[in-house]
């Protein structure tokens, strides 16, 4: 595995064989949300899955994509709740907490979180905009 792969992997809470991915999936995302892995029925966090094969791949093509769905489903940078990354790499999948990969990627990059935003979320606002309403005056008021 690729230097640069394996420091963005090092927050990882658990490795397993790629080939064990359906049920370690669904395990991790009932266990991270508090449930009991073993109970189909408990609620779960959200996956997001990725296969990696090199840092410069990750960083131009999964990148934008990533950082633009975790936005998309209210899973706001930095902490990004409810989600973790199930990452593919070889013949080893890793879980890692959405917060920790993201943080990790600022670092490995040298940027902040908002710039990920910037350059590669939705271009939505989080809030209302707090400005002056632009109503028309009142008739014969011209």
């Amino acid at each position: 595995m690729e230097e640069r792969l394996r420091e963005l992997l090092e927050p990882a809470f658990r490795e397993v064989p790629a080939r064990e991915a359906n049920l370690a999936i669904a395990r991790a995302r009932r266990e991270r949300a508090g449930g009991d892995p073993d109970d189909e029925d408990a609620p779960a966090l959200r996956s997001y899955e990725l296969v990696l094969t090199s840092w410069e791949g990750f960083v131009r093509e999964l990148l934008p994509k990533l950082v633009y769905h975790l936005e998309s489903v209210r899973a706001h940078l930095p902490a990004c709740k409810g989600v973790i990354i199930s990452a593919f790499v070889g013949e080893r999948l890793y879980f890692v907490e959405a917060a920790a990969f993201i943080q990790r990627i600022c670092r490995m990059l040298g940027v902040s979180s908002e710039q990920l935003v910037s350059r590669h979320g939705t271009g939505e606002r989080r809030t209302a905009i707090r400005e002056p309403l632009l109503l028309a005056p009142p008739k014969g008021n011209n």
